[in-house]
């Protein structure tokens, strides 16, 4: 869907001679079309995972549920983002049509209208409990939420999971809950930790 909405700009479809009929017949062809406009990763090293895995997994909340609108909503704060820099510096080159330093900045951007018109604005008689966890940490175990949250923390705990602000893994006394990175910047982010 993405790689479609890029390419529906036929001046775009042909400035990086992409054969829009093909988009529909081969997943490879899409990928190919991807790393077209898109760096290979987000950040440099060997281990890193591909920009379009790594989209997809800072978009997920915590429930693993990646919704259509939040891939789009970056993507677009991130042409955005790459449109300034270019207008910034005209004689600067870039090896990708939208790059590294853009990208994050869509991730951060979105995050932020999650936290907004999602978590504040569909959620107010959560968000007392949600602004606790502002400049924290992003992992807890059920202990440090205890004491964060108070003798009710369970009953809170299993509603911020059930809106995917926190995701939950483990059994017993393993059990971690997490902030998915779609939250973390807007939320944890606030005094510059991570």
């Amino acid at each position: 869907m993405l790689v479609k909405r890029i390419f529906a700009d036929e001046g775009m479809a042909n400035y990086l001679k992409v054969n829009r009929a093909r988009l529909d017949a081969s997943q490879e062809y899409r990928s190919e079309c991807f790393y077209k406009v898109f760096p290979r990763t987000v950040h440099s090293g060997k281990k890193q995972s591909e920009t379009l895995h790594w989209i997809y997994a800072r978009t997920a909340d915590g429930r693993g549920v990646v919704t259509p609108r939040d891939v789009l909503d970056l993507v677009t704060k991130a042409k955005q983002q790459q449109q300034d820099e270019f207008n910034a510096a005209l004689a600067g080159e870039s090896l990708s049509l939208i790059g590294p330093k853009a990208i994050t900045h869509g991730l951060e951007e979105l995050s932020k209208r999650k936290r907004d018109t999602y978590l504040k604005a569909e959620f107010p008689h959560l968000w007392v409990h949600i602004e606790k966890f502002e400049s924290g940490k992003t992992e807890y175990d059920p202990g440090s939420l205890q004491r964060l949250l108070g003798k009710s923390w369970e009953r809170i705990v299993t509603d911020l999971v059930s809106i995917g602000v926190l995701g939950k893994r483990g059994r017993g006394k393993e059990i971690t809950y997490w902030f998915p990175y779609v939250y973390r910047k807007a939320l944890l982010l606030t005094q510059g930790r991570a």
